[in-house]
């Protein structure tokens, strides 16, 4: 069992936290035990839209994706505007205060991308740009906030039910900025694509130069088109804090850091990414954005354009 290194942490905390006591009947159990137990009554907080529904706004501004390719120099130059053609909700709202405006941003990335040496974490970035001219964001800037300040170790994902961040059915909100960004399935994209299983679908490139293709890829064989999911799924048992420093209570889903990577879990690899046949390729490395857990990809293989960090 292999856990993405942004993880390991929680793990290895959790697991130096065990105690022990008995039972009036002499029985001996941990805490861990004990907390393993209740937690697994506590449903997980994940949740993703996968439908249109609350997507009525048609912006009045055009949507703008271009690029451009130089061989001699090996890059692909990005230019948008942030604006989608899609229908996208209603902001402001409850959960997001921002309007969305337009955006001139232009990034450039390798043409022929190079799988690095190690992972490299997203955070801090723009994960990629999809050619609906929006970018892909998969963090936040919300963390665990006690009475002992803030732990930013401990991040709040956006795809969770506990707290209300202003998302649209395409997963979307808004910066401070006026920048529309995702955060997972654009699903108003989607429908308008016409995804519908039969084939793989590009939708993107992220900020290392490698594509992002939407949930369809082939099976292990190169035979079949079948939907892919991630490798996350949730830690078992309790967060290791106090309440007060850090977060308590058990892993559901409302932090990043409640979930673990597991090897042979899924086709896709921590970066929710992997080698394979596509329509371009008889095998090529590129990203995958799931229904399931992170949904948009965590981590960069290969080395990411510095354009795309903030």
């Amino acid at each position: 069992m292999t856990f993405h290194p942004f993880f390991q942490f929680v793990l290895l905390a959790f697991l130096a936290l065990g105690s022990c006591s008995q039972d009036p009947n002499g029985n001996t159990t941990t805490d861990d035990e004990t907390n393993s137990t209740n937690c697994d009554l506590v449903a997980s907080t994940f949740k993703i839209n996968l439908t249109t529904t609350g997507c009525t706004v048609d912006l009045p501004m055009a949507s703008i994706y271009n690029e451009t390719v130089d061989a001699n120099a090996d890059t692909r130059t990005m230019t948008f505007n942030g604006i989608p053609g899609h229908l996208v909700g209603t902001f402001p709202n409850n959960g997001n205060p921002n309007t969305i405006s337009e955006q001139g941003d232009t990034y450039v990335v390798d043409l022929t991308p190079q799988i690095s040496n190690q992972m490299v974490s997203a955070q801090g970035y723009e994960f990629g740009v999809l050619f609906s001219g929006v970018v892909v964001d998969p963090f936040t800037a919300e963390f665990f906030m006690g009475s002992g300040g803030i732990n930013m170790n401990w991040n709040i994902t956006t795809l969770t039910s506990t707290v209300n961040l202003g998302l649209d059915c395409n997963n979307a909100h808004v910066q401070p900025t006026g920048k529309y960004h995702y955060h997972g399935t654009p699903s108003a994209y989607v429908s308008d694509l016409g995804i519908d299983g039969t084939e793989m679908v590009k939708v993107g490139y992220a900020a290392d130069g490698f594509p992002i293709y939407y949930k369809y890829g082939y099976d292990a064989s190169g035979s079949s088109i079948i939907e892919l999911t991630s490798g996350y799924r949730l830690i078992d048992g309790s967060r290791p804090g106090d309440g007060i420093s850090a977060p308590d209570g058990c892993y559901d889903g409302t932090y990043f850091q409640d979930y673990e990577y597991v090897d042979g879990l899924s086709l896709l690899d921590a970066c929710n990414g992997r080698f394979g046949k596509t329509p371009e390729s008889n095998n090529e490395y590129y990203y995958v954005i799931t229904d399931n857990f992170p949904s948009s990809p965590l981590c960069f293989s290969g080395t990411p354009s510095n354009d795309f960090r903030f």
